[in-house]
């Protein structure tokens, strides 16, 4: 069973880069004012990502 996404503040994700290639790791800061999106923050500063490009940080890496 794949583990769920939990979308609430400090939450820790993968996500699928806008800017780059790749999955990266961060963490939940807020949501947007529809809930489309949320503001993710690591090491390189703070993105808005929508939903649908988060993943449970626990679940394995997708290859794509």
């Amino acid at each position: 069973m794949a583990p769920t996404l939990e979308l609430r503040k400090g939450a820790q994700v993968l996500y699928r880069s806008p800017l780059e290639d790749g999955w990266q790791t961060g963490e939940l800061v807020h949501a947007s004012a529809t809930g489309e999106e949320w503001l993710v923050k690591n090491r390189f500063g703070q993105y808005w990502v929508p939903v649908t490009r988060l993943r449970p940080a626990t679940e394995p890496q997708p290859d794509h």
